[in-house]
């Protein structure tokens, strides 16, 4: 994939969910999640989307994953996101994966490790025991984990330990386009800080990922470009640096304040 190839493509995607009625209004107008949002996601790059509670960035990845209606276009690795069946075929869900906050609700606590890790490779890809076993102590070398995780289940395990699972079981299927929802919300600085480092080392010059987040802190350090969202819409973009370093929308300057250490922060 040449690196002016766009791996994504979103132009005016927006998410209405309905209201309940109420007695003064039989047909109410439905809830806008996201309002026309446009962004493009670039191989080898890491895409930050950023905003308050609320803002519809979590619902831009609901949408991209298929499971929830939308209007607008979105094309991502080749595919016409809207044309999708829902739930999105096999092939999709092979070329797009994700990454959610809580791993402990993410990961069966009743499956090994090696279970959980190794499970997408019983659907996705026709291989025998003895290599899915090889692939799956490979990419579990990959996020900083030995074999001997492979038989220990998600209660033994730390919530940083979870969280790199979490990514082997999302990349094993070697996806080109990862999406991380608020994929290090639930961990402390330092070790967001070291699965931060870990997924920078994880991106291919064909591949992209697109981090979700609210810790613009963490996003500087990160994404090469941000998009920030309030109220369901993209209402400043640029580079990281740009975005972080010099805000121009008034949304973005609040953001920034609100985080002191931002100034000064190391990069990954």
């Amino acid at each position: 994939m040449s690196p002016h190839e766009l791996l994504g493509s979103i132009e005016n995607l927006t998410v209405e969910f309905p209201r309940r009625r109420s007695l003064g209004d039989l047909r109410p107008a439905p809830f806008t999640a996201v309002d026309h949002a446009t962004l493009d996601l670039r191989p080898g790059e890491i895409t930050g989307l950023v905003g308050e509670s609320g803002s519809g960035k979590s619902t831009v990845a609901r949408a991209l994953l298929r499971l929830v209606p939308f209007s607008g276009r979105a094309t991502v690795c080749g595919f016409e996101v809207g044309a999708l069946p829902m739930p999105a075929p096999l092939a999709y869900r092979r070329a797009v994966q994700a990454v959610f906050q809580d791993p402990i609700q993410a990961l069966n606590p009743r499956h090994t490790v090696a279970e959980i890790v190794g499970e997408p490779l019983l659907i996705q890809v026709d291989s025998d025991a003895a290599t899915r076993r090889d692939r799956v102590v490979a990419t579990l070398q990959s996020v900083g984990l030995d074999e001997s995780f492979l038989q220990r289940t998600t209660r033994e395990l730390s919530g940083g330990q979870r969280q790199r699972v979490a990514i082997a079981r999302a990349i094993i299927v070697e996806p080109s386009l990862l999406l991380l929802d608020e994929a290090l919300s639930a961990l402390d600085v330092t070790t967001a800080a070291s699965v931060a480092r870990l997924l920078h080392g994880l991106l291919r010059p064909d591949s992209a990922m697109l981090f979700i987040g609210h810790d613009l802190a963490m996003v500087r350090q990160l994404c090469d470009r941000v998009h920030v969202m309030r109220e369901g819409r993209i209402v400043e973009s640029g580079t990281a640096e740009q975005v972080c370093g010099a805000p121009q929308h008034e949304y973005t300057q609040l953001l920034i304040e609100s985080i002191p250490r931002l100034l000064g922060a190391e990069t990954v």
